[in-house]
């Protein structure tokens, strides 16, 4: 799917709000799990949302303001999306069905 130029692998709803996330020149936590079960690996990109250069556009993580490349978003797997900064605000989306990836 593309949405204003970037190429996303994840569902429709979910490339919407990365896309707005990266016109919105803020940080956020992006945390990663199994996007079928919404069960959280332990892994979260944390930082701004820019986009890579080519003729493929995908989503890239920047770590800070000054960041003129980063990795890869991989936005299929995204099953949390958070403001970095709580002054911002808290919970963007979160799968329907977000579980930890703590045992008690």
């Amino acid at each position: 799917m593309i949405v204003n130029g970037t190429t996303y692998k994840s569902s429709p709803e979910v490339a919407q709000i990365i896309e707005r996330c990266r016109l919105s020149g803020k940080r956020f936590r992006f945390h990663l799990g199994d996007p079928e079960s919404g069960r959280a690996w332990g892994d979260v990109d944390i930082g701004k949302i820019g986009r890579s250069m080519g003729p493929v556009k995908i989503p890239i993580v920047l770590s800070n303001r000054r960041s003129i490349g980063g990795h890869g978003l991989l936005d299929h797997c995204v099953i949390k999306i958070e403001y970095a900064n709580k002054s911002d605000g808290g919970i963007v989306w979160k799968h329907p069905t977000y579980q930890t990836n703590e045992t008690q």
